[in-house]
């Protein structure tokens, strides 16, 4: 869309023909790229007719269209000839302001977006000065206007939608509205429901596109303790009804579990209000940040384990240091990552690399969870090479609210 030059290249041949009356011109981008319906719908039409909006709009006649490229307006400003440097930028970043929120009004979306604050009116705009514009140079002297005026609209939008990130997790952090979902692990010897691991999931609408991202995203800003602690809170107090010897899996970092927070012991709390216990909940260690200090993980390992938790590293065989957690941990279990399960009866390599996981686990007394079991094929295998545990969408998916009955029930109906 906007691929096209509705006039000459950027509008130079236009520009040119008004030099005579205007000694200094700017250049105008604003990325179009937003706007999905209003205004948009109008820019399609050949026929629209730019220099009578911009007339009508923006109530001025020395601002001129100049072309529409790659989802960027291009326009050129007349401006005042006493204006040094500085003064120009400004002149110029007022002008496009105002241009772009003229382009919002007509597109209607000013009452659905009129709770932001003044840094989206420079979302996506971008401006520059042309300097000594002849018509040998003009090519030249609007080309690097472009480059300059492009880079500053690629900069509005990544630091606006940082912005707008940062808004939304702090929405997300005060109106707790990140929900648990919790998804079956199954014993492979007699099909029983062993517990289930509780997974975190961003409301509907949210501005992130999952879980890894909005805690990537929390880590980055220092948001990673509030967010964990409200996740951890959200995973007991919505937990499904659990017997005396199941557990609920839960995910956390070793940055996590030096919280003060953490160790002030809320958690046991939480689980006091829901009739569980700490030998009911294994940490479910994961790779969204590595550990450096391992000596000190020990040590802090041993305190919660101390107190009935379990420990699982969560992702082996994805990468080198969930094997090296593994060695220097002594986990009570190995979750397998689903890359080496997927298609695994059909790699002679991943059966190797599975049986291996299998025999070192079972001679350190450490269990096995085998993740992301999408095929009865690779239910069978893993259960013929000894897994001591299974989990994915074969056995069930992630779900908020699962009934009593299966909970607690005695069978499952595993596939055979």
């Amino acid at each position: 869309m906007f691929n096209r030059m509705m006039t000459s290249w950027f509008g130079v041949e236009r520009m040119l023909e008004r030099i005579e009356h205007h000694n200094h011109i700017g250049l105008i981008g604003i990325d179009l790229s937003e706007w999905k319906s209003g205004l948009l719908s109008e820019l399609r039409e050949e026929s629209f007719n730019w220099t009578e909006w911009l007339m009508l709009s923006m109530g001025r006649g020395d601002i001129w269209f100049g072309d529409v490229v790659s989802n960027h307006l291009w326009v050129y400003a007349a401006m005042p000839d006493d204006l040094g440097e500085e003064e120009s930028e400004h002149f110029l970043r007022g002008l496009a302001k105002r241009l772009r929120e003229a382009m919002i009004a007509e597109a209607g979306m000013t009452s659905n977006e009129s709770h932001h604050s003044s840094r989206f009116r420079e979302k996506g705009i971008g401006y520059a000065r042309l300097h000594s514009c002849s018509e040998g140079t003009a090519r030249d002297i609007v080309y690097e206007g472009v480059l300059k005026a492009t880079g500053q609209i690629r900069e509005s939008m990544v630091e606006q939608n940082d912005w707008e990130l940062r808004h939304e997790l702090e929405r997300l952090l005060s109106e707790c509205s990140i929900k648990s979902v919790y998804q079956p692990i199954m014993r492979l010897g007699d099909g029983r429901v062993f517990g289930y691991e509780a997974l975190t999931r961003c409301p509907e609408g949210s501005l992130f596109d999952g879980p890894l991202s909005l805690f990537q995203f929390a880590e980055k800003h220092n948001h990673a303790f509030a967010l964990d602690r409200m996740a951890r809170e959200k995973a007991i107090r919505h937990c499904p009804p659990l017997g005396e010897m199941q557990k609920i899996f839960i995910n956390v970092t070793m940055g996590i579990i030096n919280d003060p927070h953490f160790v002030s012991g809320q958690t046991v709390h939480w689980l006091s209000e829901q009739g569980l216990f700490p030998g009911q909940v294994v940490f479910e260690l994961t790779e969204r940040s590595s550990i450096d200090d391992f000596d000190a993980a020990k040590k802090i390992l041993a305190h919660y384990r101390s107190q009935g938790y379990e420990i699982a590293i969560d992702d082996a065989g994805a990468g080198y240091s969930s094997l090296q957690s593994i060695v220097e941990l002594s986990p009570d279990y190995i979750k397998v990552d689903r890359s080496l399960v997927r298609m695994a009866d059909k790699d002679e390599m991943k059966k190797h690399m599975l049986r291996t996981f299998v025999r070192f686990a079972k001679k350190m007394n450490i269990r096995t969870v085998a993740e992301g079991i999408e095929r009865p094929e690779e239910l069978r295998l893993l259960r013929s090479m000894g897994f001591d545990f299974a989990q994915g969408y074969l056995l069930g998916r992630p779900q908020e609210y699962v009934p009593l009955e299966v909970a607690t029930a005695s069978k499952s109906g595993l596939p055979s």
